[in-house]
Parts: C-alpha cells; structure tokens; sequence
C-alpha cells in the first residue's frame, strides 16, 4: 500500500513539472475574466485606468497578429484604432445627465497581480464640475465573456469608493460632493436594477457572495468535486476527503490572495484539468479509496490557486475580513453542491450496476478534464 501512494505522488510530480515547462497565453479562468478600474474624479475631468486581461481583449481583437503567445509594441500600435474603438462604444461615463467627452490618452502592456494586462489610460471631460455622476461598464458581456468582473476603486478627494462590475450590475452611480460624510461597510444598491451607488467598500457580505457565484461558476471545481465522491466509501471516508480539500484550498488561497505565493493561471489551469483527469481514473482503477484524502490535500491546494485569481492584487491593509468572507462564500457555496449531489450519489450506491455507472461516469469526467486540459495548453 505504501508503495502504491507513493507511485502515485511521484506520477502527480511528474505531471506537475511537466506542466510547469509549459508558458501558452494565459487563458482566462474557469469562473471568469477580471480587471481593474483604478478612477480619480478632478472637479471637471474623470482619469479611468483600465486594465484587462492581456489574452482576452488581445484574443478577442486580434492583436497577436503571429499568434506567439506574445503582444509587441508594433502589434499594439496597430491594433489602437480597435481597442479604442471596443473601450469606448462599451464603457461611457454621464455627468448630471450630460456624457463625458473620452480621450485615450495611452495603451500598453504591464504587469499587474502577476498577469499581464493592457492598461488603457482615458480621461472623460465635462463642462461641469462632477457631480451626480455615471459610469456604465459594458465590456465583455456581450457573448464573449458574462462572467468576467472588475474591480473599480474611485478615489475622490480623501474618500475612497470600491464597486465590482459584473453582468448583473454594469452600472455605477456616485456622488461626487456631499454635504456630509457618509460611511458605510458594504456596497448599496441603487434603484436601478443594473447599478449600484456606494459611499464605502466592499464588505463582507459582498466577498461572501463573491466566494459562493465563484464556486457555483467553476463547473471544473463543481465536475472535481463529483468525482472524489463517485468511488463507494465511507462516511469517514467521505469526511477526509473534503476536510482535506478545505484545508488543501484554504492555504493557497490565502498564500495567493496576500501576494505571497502566486502561480500563473496558465500553469494553474491546466493543473486543475489534471485533477479531475486524475481522480476519474483513479475511480476506475483504484480498490479503495483510504487514502484518497492525500491525494486531495495536494490538489486543493491547486484549485487554492484558482479561487484567489479574484482577489489577487485586490486586497489592502485591512484584508482579513475580505478574506475570510470570501473563503466561507466558497465553503457554503461547495456544501450547497454537495448537498445537492448526494442524493445522487446516494442512489447510484443501491442501484444493482453501481460499478459499472461509476466507472461510465468517471469516464465521461476524465474525457471532459482532458478536453479541458488539452484546450488550456495549446
């Protein structure tokens, strides 16, 4: 038996090294696309710094013209008139009713949290000083992308202001003067169904939310989790494996999330594919699964990875909170799952071919996790 586990994690070190020789574009993750909006309100002028993920508006656009893997400033120049165009007919700014007049001022590539990004550096004009002011974020909802988020902080004056973007909340209405402070520890809904409107940041009920639609989106993590629970065994059994999975995750995602142990999503993807690949196969050839648990402490310790790519580069001085929420978000949002599946599972162990479905199952998973695998790397 000793000797099998230790097959076993020497072949899961193989595969990770094989992995780690790998440097493809970075592809967007399972749950979605983010970026950044770093905004600075100045009486009449909004400055807008917008970052995106360098693959996705660089995939979407064409701008890798020799499809290296890699955006060069020729590239990028050439492609400004589509990039400008694409920002500007999604991403408007309304002053008192009045649209701002948008001017890019550059385009280029950096590092940020450990991806690289375009950063797209604009500035809306008004006759106005701001005052009641809107910005509406469009970009990539439209059938490329209804996951993707962005994280916006507004600084104005001393007040700083955080909103996320996401599909379901595309527009953000603020107030650029008030006659008194205002505090608040969360973001506010505004009457709009699409927007919201806050004085504050984001709080812990909006990183709770976030840990849970995070889990719920990331149908690897989802088809994984089926799978450790496919193969008979014991409550005990049952138990090992998910507190391992829960201890294996939380450690990554806390490593990552505070910036100091960061794996590129293009090693961590394709990392997450194997996981599933894996545990499929290990349903079908595998007599027991006692020690299963082992095995799943390393692998969550992978999709740890994969959970933080949302708070990377995200969180400030007071990041316990944030981080806490959003680890117990994706704790309550992987019970409901499981709730949800052991009915199933349940069933499939009283029903008379009960190895034969699981091993037609776990076939099927390992063809999606190769699938998966194989579209991350190429």
């Amino acid at each position: 038996m000793k000797r099998y586990i230790t097959v076993r994690i020497c072949f899961l070190l193989l595969l990770a090294s094989g992995i780690l020789q790998f440097r493809p574009p970075l592809a967007f993750a399972h749950s979605g696309s983010h970026g950044y909006s770093d905004v600075t309100i100045n009486d009449h002028t909004m400055t807008y710094d917008l970052f995106l993920l360098g693959d996705l508006l660089g995939g979407l656009l064409n701008i890798d013209k020799n499809q290296d893997g890699y955006m060069k400033e020729d590239e990028i120049s050439q492609s400004k008139p589509e990039i400008e165009q694409f920002v500007l007919k999604n991403l408007s700014v309304i002053n008192n009713g009045i649209k701002g007049q948008a001017q890019i001022k550059t385009i280029s590539m950096t590092e940020r949290a450990n991806y690289q990004m375009f950063r797209i550096s604009m500035e809306f004009s008004f006759d106005e000083p701001i005052e009641e002011y809107e910005i509406d974020y469009n970009l990539f909802f439209n059938d490329v992308d209804k996951n993707h988020q962005n994280f916006m902080t507004i600084k104005n004056g001393q007040e700083v202001i955080e909103h996320l973007f996401t599909k379901g909340h595309i527009v953000f209405q603020g107030h650029a003067k008030m006659d008194t402070p205002q505090e608040t520890s969360g973001v506010q809904p505004s009457s709009k169904t699409e927007g919201q409107d806050s004085t504050g940041t984001l709080g812990f009920g909006d990183y709770l939310l976030m840990g849970m639609k995070h889990i719920w989106s990331g149908i690897d993590h989802l088809l994984f989790l089926f799978g450790l629970l496919l193969m008979k065994g014991s409550y005990k059994d049952y138990l090992k494996i998910l507190t391992a999975f829960t201890v294996g995750h939380s450690i990554t995602l806390a490593l990552a999330s505070l910036e100091i142990l960061i794996i590129p999503g293009s090693i961590i993807e394709p990392l997450i594919a194997l996981s599933i690949i894996y545990v499929a196969a290990e349903n079908i050839f595998a007599k027991s699964i006692k020690w299963r648990w082992l095995i799943t402490l390393f692998f969550g310790m992978i999709h740890g990875f994969g959970f933080a790519e949302v708070l990377i580069g995200k969180l400030d001085a007071n990041l316990f909170a944030p981080l806490l929420s959003f680890n117990l978000g994706v704790e309550i949002g992987q019970i409901v799952v499981l709730i949800i599946l052991f009915p199933l599972i349940w069933h499939l162990r009283k029903i008379r071919w009960q190895t034969i479905a699981v091993h037609s199952a776990s076939a099927i998973i390992s063809l999606i996790g190769l699938y998966w695998f194989i579209e991350r790397v190429i």
